[in-house]
């Protein structure tokens, strides 16, 4: 099937499946949006250029979620050592308790 998405002063059309349609579209008005934005800012340049902008600013913002996402594992990660290390503490705690009662009955 064959969608025509309008972005900026282009109408680009793009082959995908029926079921994509809907998606592509919502996904093009987006585009649309941030590339009209930049024209408002940017008057002077051309729309390849305000193209490359917001797909620059784009990847920008994937980057940044990347780093967030990786900071939130590494988060993650740091709790499930200190739980370990907590539950092994606890662990060694009761068992030389266990000594403990078992040297005074002895």
């Amino acid at each position: 099937m064959m969608v025509e998405l309008p972005i900026g002063k282009s109408l680009y059309k793009i082959t995908c499946e029926t079921s994509e349609k809907e998606k592509l579209l919502y996904l093009a008005a987006k585009l649309n949006k941030r590339v009209n934005e930049l024209s408002l800012s940017l008057k002077n340049a051309d729309e390849k250029t305000l193209l490359v902008i917001a797909a620059l600013t784009l990847e920008e913002e994937l980057e940044h979620n990347d780093i967030s996402e990786q900071e939130d594992e590494e988060k993650l990660n740091e709790q499930d050592m200190y739980d370990a290390v907590s539950e092994n503490m606890e662990n060694i705690a009761d068992t030389i308790e266990k000594l403990i009662v078992k040297i005074q009955n002895y």
